[in-house]
């Protein structure tokens, strides 16, 4: 409705209430006009009496009494006139008072009903748009219906191959056996043999046995030097250096595997390389697009690899300084990778979700793994990279068979956080994994039970990718703070050891040198410390 047709119809309205006082304002306008003429006969009447007093007659005097008489009559009448006026006049204040008031109230009306004609189209669109979100919602629910009756479908097949490979598994034992039993016999049949020429061989066998006693002692030398080496590995009570190496953030901080040096990775998409004792830089490796997300060593110290934010994990030549391999095929940031201690191959876990299996040979992906939750790090269950241990940022911890990409085990309920950190004992029987609810766990991997949960007031973990480590004997564990302190625990007890504050930000990453003389930490505000960890140089400065 228009303006116009609004003031219209209040016009109209106006005309309807007025039209009812039309008839009274004519008749009193009639009666106004006749008492006007009757008062000038009157006083014509009057002057023609006054100028014929002396001639009047009998006739004219009552002419004028009936005229008299007339003019009190029409006086009166007059005067209920003006009264009914005066009476209408006020009705009719009262009437347009009243016209006023409503057409305010029917104003006021309007206004709230466009008001609620705004609402209700603005709740008619949020019906509707809440009505095809349910039909949205609808779908998906029916989806992940099917999907779960997919999988469930599966999951029966699968126990059903698991049946039948229980089957042929036991048949296979059955056989194994038997063989077993028949090369028991060939073996005691062979022995009858062989004791005729026991004494002919009795001089080779004693020789063989002082051999193998020889490497057993060499052997026995060798643990017990580690054991002594290890043993040795004094807690630091503050830092002997610090350096400032990188152009932007570090990222990542990682020991030789032959303590010779230690290498970080970060922003600046450079890898620096330091001696491990004195902690000079001696090479800077070049070659990333993005950030260097990691940084790993091979068994022999001859290769290094950096995972990248630009989806891929690069491979340099420590003896030319070069880049050797470039390995793409992620969708995603590459936040870990690992090599298998023959260096053939390389493990490296995405946030797209899949691990992949690079074979170095090669050159390309050999296996695509699909973890259904963004990869934060990885570790190997075993040197030969046949199991693989992912951490995810799901707040779960999963363990692979690489070579069939297989799941093996689902660890759920570990942490509240999600997994900043996966790595293995020395002793390859527990894991440690490291996360952004504030813990640090221990699991033993045969039994997948925890062994021992490592916490602290003053610990808070500070970033996604902040990683922990073990000590050499497996003694100890330690990570970094969000305040820049380090945290180091005992392995058997639980008892936080050291908490010290040398970093000035974040620490994003703990090395240990597999010597165990030295721990190196890295802050993302560009600084590496360095802290001795040996008795070496403790008993030489005392």
């Amino acid at each position: 409705m228009t303006f116009r047709d609004t003031l219209l119809e209040r016009l109209q309205a106006r005309d309807k209430a007025a039209n009812n006082f039309h008839d009274i304002i004519v008749t009193n306008n009639r009666l106004l006009q006749q008492t006007i003429e009757l008062e000038k006969k009157n006083k014509a009447i009057e002057t023609a009496k006054n100028d014929g007093s002396n001639t009047k007659n009998a006739g004219s005097t009552q002419r004028v009494a009936e005229l008299d008489r007339r003019i009190r009559e029409l006086n009166e009448e007059r005067a209920e006139m003006y009264k009914t006026q005066s009476e209408n006049a006020q009705r009719l204040v009262n009437l347009n008072e009243q016209l006023r008031t409503r057409e305010e109230k029917d104003l006021k009306q309007t206004e709230e009903i466009k008001q609620l004609s705004d609402s209700v189209k603005k709740l008619s669109s949020k019906c509707e748009l809440q009505t095809q979100q349910l039909r949205e919602k609808d779908v998906t629910i029916q989806i992940l219906q099917d999907e779960l009756t997919a999988l469930q479908l599966e999951m029966v097949t699968t126990e059903d191959k698991i049946n039948v490979l229980r089957k042929e598994n036991a048949q296979l034992l059955e056989r194994w056996i038997n063989k077993m039993n028949e090369e028991a016999d060939k073996m005691n049949e062979a022995t009858r043999f062989y004791e005729t020429a026991l004494e002919q061989a009795k001089l080779d066998a004693d020789r063989q046995k002082l051999k193998q006693s020889k490497k057993r002692d060499a052997s026995a030398s060798v643990d017990l030097t580690k054991a002594i080496h290890f043993s040795n590995i004094v807690l630091p009570k503050k830092a002997n250096k610090r350096i400032n190496v990188h152009d932007a953030e570090i990222h990542c901080i990682a020991a030789s595997s032959t303590g010779t040096m230690f290498a970080t990775g970060g922003a600046d998409k450079k890898i620096k390389l330091f001696d491990a004792k004195t902690g000079n830089i001696t090479h800077s490796l070049s070659g990333a697009l993005q950030t260097i997300t990691s940084v790993s060593f091979n068994s022999t110290d001859e290769l290094i690899l950096g995972s990248c934010t630009d989806n891929a994990t690069r491979i340099w030549s420590l003896a030319t300084h070069r880049l050797k391999h470039t390995l793409t095929g992620h969708i995603g940031k590459v936040y870990a990778a690992k090599f298998t201690v023959d260096s053939n191959r390389v493990i490296s876990g995405s946030h797209d979700r899949t691990l992949k299996v690079w074979d170095l040979q090669k050159g390309y992906n050999t296996r695509t793994i699909f973890t259904f939750s963004s990869c934060n790090d990885v570790c190997l269950m075993d040197p030969d990279g046949q199991t693989v241990i992912s951490g995810h940022l799901d707040n779960n911890i999963r363990l692979w068979d690489a070579r069939t990409g297989v799941g093996i085990k689902e660890l759920t309920g570990i942490h509240s956080g999600q997994i900043t950190s996966v790595s293995m004992s020395p002793d390859g029987t527990t894991l440690l994994t490291n996360s952004r609810d504030n813990t640090l766990k221990t699991i033993d991997v045969r039994m997948y039970d925890i062994v021992r949960s490592f916490q602290a007031e003053t610990y808070r973990n500070g970033l996604n990718w902040s990683r922990s480590t073990f000590s050499p004997d497996g003694k100890y564990v330690a990570a970094g703070s969000a305040d820049g302190s380090l945290h180091i625990w005992n392995t058997k007890t639980g008892k936080l050891e050291r908490a010290i504050a040398e970093h000035s930000s974040v620490i994003c990453g703990v090395a240990w040198n597999p010597n165990g003389n030295f721990l190196y930490t890295a802050e993302k505000n560009k600084a590496v410390c360095m802290w001795d960890t040996s008795t070496v140089a403790k008993s030489n400065s005392k």
